[in-house]
């Protein structure tokens, strides 16, 4: 791999951040968890994954709710975070702690994308999409009444996107 990818997902409480995160690591681990764990890594076993493509780092939960244990973003990186090929980290739309999460993240040589989720996009949250990206993405997540419809749609969501990450493998 020339290049490594590090997203961001941007949103409040129930947005599908960690449903997601869970759907994604089925998806390209073959591992279903029920409740996963924070700041894993695991090892992608995805057919047709490049061979460069091995391992993924998933934060689970948003920094900002695990922030008393954290103390800072710096000294997140420096004792939670763990290196891996692709990296799914998220956040609360906080521009200090987000874009603080961009430089480390740059610091350590990854292209650094933010994930915004259309059922958690408020005007305020623009300022935020203004950061220095390497690549903004907006993932349509249209508010469905039916939990069932919900798991439905994030398992979709996070199937397209492992396809994404497998696709950046061969070409990037």
């Amino acid at each position: 791999m020339f290049s490594r990818w590090a997203y961001i997902l941007i949103g409040r409480n129930n947005t599908g951040k960690t449903t997601f995160q869970r759907n994604l690591i089925l998806h390209l681990c073959d591992i279903r968890y029920t409740r996963l764990s924070l700041n894993v890594v695991n090892n992608i076993s995805r057919e047709h994954a490049s061979r460069t493509l091995r391992t993924i780092f998933t934060a689970n939960r948003s920094y900002q709710e695990k922030k008393s244990k954290y103390k800072s973003v710096r000294s997140y990186f420096d004792r939670y975070f763990k290196d891996a090929d692709v990296c799914v980290l998220a956040s609360h739309p906080d521009l200090r702690d987000i874009e603080e999460m961009i430089g480390e993240l740059k610091g350590r040589c990854f292209n650094v994308a933010g994930v915004f989720w259309t059922n958690a996009f408020p005007n305020r949250l623009r300022n935020i999409a203004l950061l220095n990206w390497t690549e903004i993405m907006r993932i349509e997540n249209p508010v469905l009444a039916r939990k069932s419809r919900i798991e439905n749609q994030l398992d979709h969501i996070a199937r397209e996107f492992a396809d994404l990450i497998v696709t950046r493998s061969h070409i990037q």
